[in-house]
């Protein structure tokens, strides 16, 4: 947990101001969240869940683990950095923080998988973790944030607005067309509708923020027979194929594939306008 700043928390019950003192935050009604040991703070309430562990689970956060340190998403990390400006940054659905672990300014992540949550909490020290639901109020105060990064997460883009600077920037990663398709070739999922997909995200973060960029990256790889297992592990679309074309695919030894992703850049449409 980074103390070397103020953080803008609020309350998740009652929407006031945290105060850090120690390990502890509280606000002025006297509602208490503690730090974990592992340096991440758990602002996710009961009834903001639908299950008793909701989120990805541990088996899926350590095959994305191994498949991102194999560099495969390389590409994908040095986008987003080129792209990320200086300040305070928001990686909302931030998994286990490969992403924006290392970026440059003040991260805080967060995610309503508490497994990925820890994970990113014991591997990127310097930056802020956090337990929450992205689709429920957000535990920030207003215009907090310079930069919201939302890349293959759910996106709450009356919250993103609220809390966004006036001049700050969303950035929002979606798959391109024939992102993985001999992969999914392989598994037998068809790859409908990818190429809309930056075009359906654009347009339901209307009328609260405008498109200003776009940014495609597609690249040939090959992946190893772990590589190949882990991206199975890790894309919670491949759980609806049969098991016999997953036995298959988790046989081979490699496989060419295409990766591909769009990265848009919006801002807000009416900078004026800090919240809803």
């Amino acid at each position: 947990m980074n103390s070397n700043f103020h953080l803008p928390l609020c309350c998740p019950v009652c929407a006031e101001p945290l105060q850090q003192d120690k390990r502890t935050f509280r606000c002025s009604s006297n509602h208490c969240f503690d730090t974990a040991k592992e340096g991440y703070l758990n602002l996710l309430l009961s009834h903001q869940r639908r299950s008793a562990d909701p989120g990805d689970g541990k088996m899926m956060i350590q095959a994305r683990r191994r498949f991102f340190e194999s560099g495969a998403y390389n590409p994908l990390i040095g986008l987003i950095h080129q792209n990320t400006s200086f300040g305070t940054i928001l990686d909302a659905g931030c998994g286990e923080g490969a992403l924006s672990g290392n970026l440059p300014g003040t991260v805080i992540g967060m995610d309503i998988s508490k497994e990925a949550v820890r994970a990113a909490a014991k591997r990127y020290k310097p930056a802020t973790w956090i337990v929450a639901n992205t689709m429920r109020p957000l535990p920030f105060a207003d215009q907090s944030f310079d930069t919201i990064l939302s890349v293959l997460a759910p996106r709450n883009i009356d919250e993103f607005a609220r809390i966004l600077k006036s001049d700050g920037q969303l950035l929002i990663g979606v798959p391109g067309p024939n992102h993985l398709i001999e992969l999914r070739s392989q598994l037998n999922i068809g790859t409908a509708g990818f190429e809309e997909k930056a075009d359906e995200a654009a347009g339901k973060c209307a009328p609260q923020f405008k498109e200003t960029d776009r940014t495609p990256l597609t690249y040939q790889m090959q992946l190893n027979r772990q590589q190949i297992n882990d991206l199975i592990q890790m894309t919670p679309i491949f759980w609806n194929s049969g098991p016999e074309a997953k036995e298959h695919i988790g046989q081979l030894n490699e496989l060419n594939i295409t990766v591909s992703f769009v990265l848009l850049t919006l801002r807000q449409s009416d900078p004026g306008q800090t919240g809803l």
